[in-house]
């Protein structure tokens, strides 16, 4: 069990900030909205945060606790770097085994502002697209710290043998990628999501061995424990056993990632149920935009009323695809009943709806764009296949690249 009590007197009690500095989180009104991000110009936040935060030293590191519930590329890394930091780790999954999250699911690429493509790339147009690409909802310090460690992010991937694609020469590849001008997207052929956290898991392993960190596999979180305002603590159910089991900490950090199962049809594996975001909101926790979750352009189309989730393709694939529903409503019913094959479709019969309406972004416009668009042309009854559906067509590829 984690000594709470001697908590305090293990960290420097230097103020973050003079602001925050007779705050405690317990005399907080329970309807006031505390995000905690640092004060100053934006681009200056996180460094004037880092430059004065409250440190740690190295001995009063391994009498300190924290539970990492969740062992995605934000779990894993986040257990596994706090070991190798020297805290005592206890990390938690509701999968069978930490390789089972459903990071591995990521396909396309991981986005960083390296400009190796020398197009013009920078920490601020990273922090620009994803502003953008998120519809101006996403917390924007956090957003631009997001862009700033993202260098950083794909050196550690590497450290951790991540096997990304290469240029001859021997430097990182980029492709393009939805939501962006530049080519700042590192990948390691469609598999990208399973190699990124295979290099997650060998560290967690790692420091696993070395006994920073303790796994716990086949644990669903129940509930959060709060003491005098702060997570010390969760209960857990072993789904072997049955068992209630109970773990304190002197910190927890949720990585439980996303609740898509909450929506009838989704990309999202079926184990994201949002069940750990609901017990963090069921203690106070705010939660906001809850349709805004992440979607995806490239999905296999819908095949029966049966279906329990969708088949995600890769985003990347929008790279060279270029998207189409027929100008003339005839022919999307033709093509419906099965009359006409999209072949039979000339070119100056195709709409190419994306690059008619965002030129300069195309078909690498943003993702709820894109959906958007097609959603748009097929409730006008421009939509192919079932009806709700485009073409993302390859033709043009083939014959440029062979």
């Amino acid at each position: 069990m984690a000594d709470i009590k001697n908590l305090e007197g293990m960290i420097d009690s230097t103020p973050i900030m003079k602001d925050y500095a007779d705050i405690e989180s317990s005399k907080l009104p329970e309807y006031q909205i505390d995000s905690k991000i640092p004060e100053g110009p934006l681009a200056q936040k996180w460094t004037n945060y880092k430059a004065h935060q409250k440190l740690v030293n190295p001995a009063n590191k391994r009498n300190l606790d924290v539970i990492v519930v969740g062992t995605g590329l934000a779990g894993a890394s986040a257990a596994s770097t706090l070991g190798e930091l020297g805290f005592n780790v206890l990390n938690f999954c509701i999968q069978d085994s930490p390789r089972r999250a459903h990071s591995i699911a990521a396909q396309g690429g991981i986005n960083a502002a390296k400009d190796y493509q020398n197009d013009g790339d920078s920490v601020y147009r990273l922090f620009y697209d994803t502003i953008k690409g998120g519809d101006f909802r996403s917390r924007e310090a956090n957003v631009y710290r997001l862009a700033e460690v993202s260098n950083n992010i794909i050196d550690q991937c590497v450290a951790q043998g991540v096997p990304f694609a290469r240029e001859y020469g021997g430097l990182l590849a980029n492709r393009s990628f939805g939501g962006a001008q530049v080519s700042r997207t590192f990948y390691a052929k469609g598999q990208t999501g399973q190699q990124l956290l295979l290099g997650a898991y060998a560290s967690l392993n790692r420091q696993i061995k070395k006994g920073t960190v303790k796994s716990f596999n086949r644990r669903e979180m129940l509930d959060v424990v709060i003491i005098d305002g702060r997570a010390r603590g969760i209960i857990v159910r072993n789904l072997i056993t049955g068992e209630i089991e109970r773990y304190a900490a002197h910190a927890v950090v949720l990585a439980t990632g996303g609740y898509g199962r909450a929506f009838f049809l989704s990309t999202n594996a079926m184990g994201c149920n949002g069940s750990a975001a609901v017990q963090a909101f069921k203690k106070g926790a705010y939660l906001a935009n809850l349709a805004f979750t992440q979607i995806h352009p490239t999905c296999i189309p819908v095949h029966g009323e049966d279906q329990s989730k969708l088949t995600l393709m890769s985003e990347s694939l929008r790279n060279d695809g270029r998207i189409w529903v027929p100008k003339k409503i005839e022919d999307a019913e033709a093509i419906r009943a099965g009359k006409k094959k999209p072949t039979d479709i000339p070119d100056e019969d195709r709409d190419f709806y994306l690059e008619r309406r965002y030129p300069a972004f195309g078909n690498l416009c943003p993702r709820d764009i894109a959906s958007r668009a097609a959603k748009e042309r097929c409730d006008a009854g421009y939509g192919v296949g079932t009806g709700n559906a485009v073409y993302l067509d390859f033709k043009y590829a083939i014959e440029r690249l062979g």
